[in-house]
């Protein structure tokens, strides 16, 4: 095998990421994740994630609702476009990101919210990078026009090993 054809493959694995899921940890969120909604704001948030790991800035972007506010976890308020510059500069970087979900909901007809924990693994200038970090998180997506975007996010840091 030609060695350069050999770097490229060994560098796309090492730059790829790791992985990206979630899983119900509870009798209450496996049932709720049967219910419509909440399947579709579930699906949203793989893409949410797959996005991140991606380093998608489009994809990223478009799961976010236009009015999204993220209480984030550098203890500080994020909007939309203060999320994507983020991304963009490197404070939003990871090779894993899996949840878990404790607790789901139909809020209404178009929010459902979503309530567990995170462990990502940040990266490069990302808070903790190269450290393996435990956050409660809790979401409300809401469906805009049949689309789910992310509307409201927390994020709250306990551990970083």
């Amino acid at each position: 095998m030609n060695i350069r054809l050999l770097l490229v493959l060994l560098i796309s694995l090492v730059a790829s990421p790791v992985s990206a899921a979630w899983h119900a940890t509870t009798p209450q969120a496996r049932e709720a994740a049967r219910i419509p909604q909440i399947a579709a704001a579930l699906a949203a948030t793989e893409r949410f994630d797959k996005a991140i790991l991606a380093k998608d800035e489009v994809a990223f972007s478009s799961l976010f609702a236009e009015d999204a506010v993220v209480n984030n976890p550098f203890n500080r308020i994020a909007l939309k476009k203060d999320a994507i510059n983020n991304m963009r500069t490197g404070l939003i970087n990871y090779t894993s990101l899996e949840r878990s979900l404790e607790y789901a909901a139909v809020r209404g007809p178009h929010e459902v919210l979503l309530m567990g924990e995170e462990v990502i693994t940040p990266v490069g200038k990302a808070r903790f990078a190269n450290k393996l970090v435990k956050r409660r998180t809790t979401e409300i997506w809401t469906d805009v026009s049949g689309s789910w975007k992310l509307a409201v996010r927390q994020a709250t840091i306990y551990s970083a090993e």
